[in-house]
């Protein structure tokens, strides 16, 4: 949606013309993300033009015209009324429209998801991959000895490029307060309340550390228990930078607080007390609730984890781990893995599941990218793709080929997980594992080298290459054959 007065001017504009003109509106009022308008000749009314205009959505129910305009909605309500003369209404209570109380079914509940969280990224794809292409520059130049890994130009770099990822709920809760509607900068500062330094450090203090000890059993450092209090109750340490899901859980929450609070609290003071109140409400619920339940989440999907795969099934559920994987990421499930890595390691002398799973996602990721990139006819697509398969491909950075592309287009996700499953069963197979730890990229393949002196060190290496070729391979031939570039056009012209 537009952010300027220019632009709200020119979408009233459009949006008066395709409802057949000012003379043809009855009525125009607003609620709290649509403008309503009740024409006088329905037959003029141009809603498949309407949705092009830059809108989020349009429809009919009954005789009224709905035109979803999302947060800026008083903005281009203003503008409609300038431009109409219609006279001007309260703000409708949205829930009055049947399509938004009716029960929805656990299948449209699920369905839904996904699409909102891709929603809660897809505006700060630009910060990610800024950082994502910078790391393959440093670690390029590294690799090639143009840098010094000790200089102090690397060492600037190196946390500069780590910014957007350390910081990622501030800039989650900046996108996610688009999406469910919450004043940007309330969104922000929940984000900025899970990562200051002070709480951090709380956090790290209370849930203590885990250092692994390679031939033995891990170093347990006991913590405190808790990040401190709030009334009386302890917080729970969970550590939030690079997480998404407890802030889109605390900003969910926040849209609907809001909300309430501006239908109780009087319009005079409500710039001063609905913020404060927001604030006093999501303090305890954010920090006691909301974001303990993301990283409990994590917490008991690692433990199951560890069950499964140290059981008889361990090698049966590989493929279909490498196929869910997706899933995994996006939810941000997969920073607990370390921790089911070190535990499966310490029991078959190396990591047979999230090491290789994680190699498969990033070039299925990237081969899915590549292939949509050469399938696509528009041109900021194409850019976009081509440089999400690279980042996915060198400094192994897959939130914007994610966000960006296949959880967006979802026949390209399928095609990923499909190669990776693939993938799994060689690496099921072949009883490929990883014998140390790091990020899965393009520099980090040696951890499949055996330190052992065993007769083949390289086995592990060169399995793991082979299932990732065959793996990206079908992945990139099913995204050509099923990926539709119309199809891309729909779902970018539906936000």
């Amino acid at each position: 949606m537009a952010n300027n007065q220019k632009d709200f001017g020119q979408i009233a504009a459009k949006i008066v013309e395709l409802v057949g003109g000012k003379d043809n509106i009855a009525h125009a009022g607003h609620c709290m993300t649509r403008l309503r308008i009740t024409p006088k000749d329905t037959s003029l009314v141009k809603i498949d033009d309407i949705k092009k205009t830059g809108v989020i959505g349009a429809q009919m129910v009954g005789d009224q015209v709905q035109v979803i305009i999302g947060k800026d909605i008083d903005e281009v309500y203003d503008e409609f009324v300038k431009i109409t003369g219609v006279e001007r209404t309260a703000t409708i209570d949205e829930n009055l429209d049947p399509e938004l109380t009716k029960k929805k079914s656990f299948k449209e509940i699920l369905g839904s998801i996904f699409p909102a969280i891709v929603s809660c990224v897809f505006p700060i794809l630009p910060a990610l991959l800024a950082c994502g292409l910078l790391q393959a520059v440093v670690l390029l130049l590294v690799n090639l000895h143009v840098l010094s890994p000790d200089s102090p130009t690397v060492a600037t770099l190196t946390w500069a490029y780590n910014v957007a990822y350390y910081f990622l709920p501030v800039l989650v809760g900046y996108a996610a307060s688009r999406r469910f509607n919450v004043k940007a900068a309330m969104g922000i500062l929940m984000g900025l309340i899970l990562v200051y330094p002070d709480f951090v450090a709380l956090c790290k203090q209370g849930a203590g550390a885990t250092i692994p000890n390679p031939g033995g059993p891990p170093t347990i450092i006991p913590g405190t228990g808790n990040a401190g209090f709030l009334f009386g109750l302890p917080i729970y340490p969970a550590t939030y930078s690079n997480t998404i899901i407890p802030i889109i859980l605390c900003v969910f929450a926040m849209g609907y607080i809001e909300k309430f609070l501006n239908r109780i609290i009087p319009k005079s003071v409500r710039f001063v007390f609905v913020p404060l109140l927001e604030l006093v409400i999501m303090l305890p619920l954010g920090l006691l609730v909301l974001a303990p339940i993301g990283a409990r989440l994590s917490s008991a999907f690692a433990g199951l984890l560890i069950g499964l795969f140290s059981s008889p099934l361990g090698k049966v559920l590989i493929p279909i781990f490498c196929a869910i994987y997706p899933f995994i990421v996006i939810t941000g499930l997969h920073f607990n893995l370390m921790a089911v890595g070190v535990a499966i390691g310490s029991r078959y002398g190396k990591n047979p599941v999230n090491h290789p799973a994680g190699f498969l996602f990033q070039y299925t990721q990237a081969a899915a990218c590549l292939a949509v990139a050469l399938k696509a006819k528009n041109a900021d697509r194409r850019s976009l793709a081509l440089s999400c398969a690279f980042s996915d491909a060198v400094p192994g950075i897959s939130e914007p080929g994610m966000y960006g592309i296949t959880f967006k287009y979802k026949k390209s996700l399928y095609a990923a997980m499909i190669g990776s499953a693939v993938g799994g069963l060689i690496c099921a197979i072949l009883n490929v594992g990883s014998y140390a730890g790091g990020p899965p990229n393009i520099f980090t393949f040696p951890v499949f080298i055996n330190p052992a002196p065993v007769p083949d060190a390289m086995a592990d290496l060169r399995n793991i290459i082979i299932a990732v070729v065959v793996a990206s391979i079908v992945t990139f031939a099913l995204t050509m054959v099923f990926y539709k570039d119309e199809e891309a056009d729909e779902i970018d012209r539906q936000g």
